[in-house]
């Protein structure tokens, strides 16, 4: 007899490639079933490609959706979500329901079981996280610039990650309707606990999609170092957060990974509430977004 097949819709960056990954893998854990992605909104998906055969996922393609580039536009899954509603659907497929995690996710039952969806939430892949660490790592070493980042990271005594996203959250018209660019209080203050927790000097390793923009924004920041990497290797910077001690992220699924990667029981992560909009924060519950142990920072 063969295994359950769950099939997740892979769309947005890596760390929302990654977060649909995860939710999948946890909900396949307990069914005992393997997972396929389906890869068929990066055919027409131009904002972000696809990331992760950077990584070592199994690359278990579904054989229904392969990719391809012809024309034509994607939905994405907030608004598919928002056009059907969300929950179960015909042909055993799951649209996610809301932005926090959903209970009744792991009681899904079929042979065959196709989800879309953000998934940002780590309860939706509790248990496997063991897994998941040894799936999330590059499938191949460091560049040079990343390995020499890496080589600076390792020799601070204390490292402290500081990510800044901008791009399209100050661009793109859809994106800032949905996310806002972190202001400067928000750094001023995580910057000031991480100060009060942490005895000593305080090595800030600033990454950014828009480096210029940080070495001006953090000129007066001591200690920090503005880390520049080949942007054709965009996965390198996720990678060289986690080997820092601690972390400030930004409101993106980026840097929360960079932060979660780092398995430390010792870290500090300083969190943003503002993950979303005013306007949408006032619809959106987003607690479930962090983990046991961060600092939300209003």
């Amino acid at each position: 007899m063969s295994s359950p097949i769950i099939t997740i819709r892979l769309v947005g960056g890596l760390g929302n490639q990654m977060f649909q990954y995860a939710a999948a893998l946890g909900l396949a854990v307990r069914r005992e079933a393997r997972v396929t992605l389906d890869l068929s909104a990066f055919s027409a998906y131009a904002t972000w490609p696809y990331q992760l055969d950077r990584l070592q996922v199994p690359q278990d393609i579904s054989a229904e959706q392969p990719l391809r580039r012809p024309a034509g536009r994607s939905l994405p899954a907030r608004v598919v979500r928002r056009l059907t509603g969300g929950g179960v659907k015909a042909n055993g497929l799951y649209v996610e329901p809301h932005f926090h995690f959903d209970e009744a996710f792991f009681a899904l039952a079929g042979d065959e079981i196709r989800l879309e969806g953000y998934f940002q939430s780590p309860l939706y892949f509790a248990g496997c996280q063991d897994v998941l660490r040894r799936h999330f790592q590059p499938i191949e070493p460091f560049g040079s610039a990343a390995w020499e980042w890496s080589q600076r990271i390792a020799a601070s005594r204390c490292s402290v990650s500081l990510h800044v996203r901008r791009g399209d959250y100050v661009t793109n018209p859809d994106a800032a309707a949905v996310h806002a660019a972190l202001g400067e209080g928000y750094y001023g203050r995580a910057v000031a606990v991480i100060r009060r927790i942490i005895d000593g000097d305080i090595d800030f390793f600033l990454f950014s999609d828009e480096p210029d923009f940080v070495q001006q924004a953090f000129a007066d920041l001591p200690r920090a170092h503005v880390v520049r990497t080949d942007p054709e290797r965009s996965w390198e910077d996720m990678f060289l957060m986690a080997r820092c001690r601690h972390h400030i992220i930004a409101n993106s699924s980026y840097s929360w990974w960079g932060a979660w990667l780092n398995a430390s029981p010792e870290k500090v992560v300083i969190a943003p509430a503002q993950w979303f909009t005013r306007d949408k924060l006032a619809t959106t519950n987003v607690m479930d977004l962090y983990p046991e142990g961060w600092i939300i920072l209003k």
